[in-house]
């Protein structure tokens, strides 16, 4: 038995090494993206999360409440409440009806920079206008 060896030349082994090196590198490219991408998700998903809370916890709460941390649990983020009439109404329907406020609640979610990152405006009954 004559067994033949197969020999590759020096260009057609650069060229292998070009084509896996091009491959490698758009295989990371993509990785980065889907890191940066991940990131973004995660970030604003942080941010809705934080905000719904706040939310949550303000509908329940009385008027001028303050959020306390050990419920919401977000270091980064604060949230203020501003209470105005809400904007909109049709002429025949009443904001004030005895005793009860139709108020809208504007919470803002600010970071630890002052600036203000999401926001929510949700209408809400207040007794005695509060």
């Amino acid at each position: 038995m004559n067994s033949k060896k197969i020999k590759f030349t020096l260009v057609e082994v650069a060229i292998a090494i070009g084509i896996l090196a091009l491959g490698i590198a758009a295989a990371m490219g993509i990785i980065g993206a889907a890191k940066q991408r991940m990131s973004k998700a995660e970030s604003q998903w942080r941010r809705q999360h934080a905000l719904t809370q706040a939310a949550e916890f303000l509908l329940l709460a009385p008027p001028d409440t303050m959020l306390p941390r050990a419920i919401f649990d977000y270091p980064e983020f604060t949230a203020t409440i501003n209470t105005s009439l809400p904007e909109n109404l049709p002429d025949n329907v009443p904001s004030n009806t005895v005793g009860w406020q139709l108020s809208a609640l504007h919470i803002n979610l600010i970071d630890k920079t002052g600036k203000q990152v999401d926001s929510i405006v949700i209408d809400r009954l207040l007794h005695g206008g509060k």
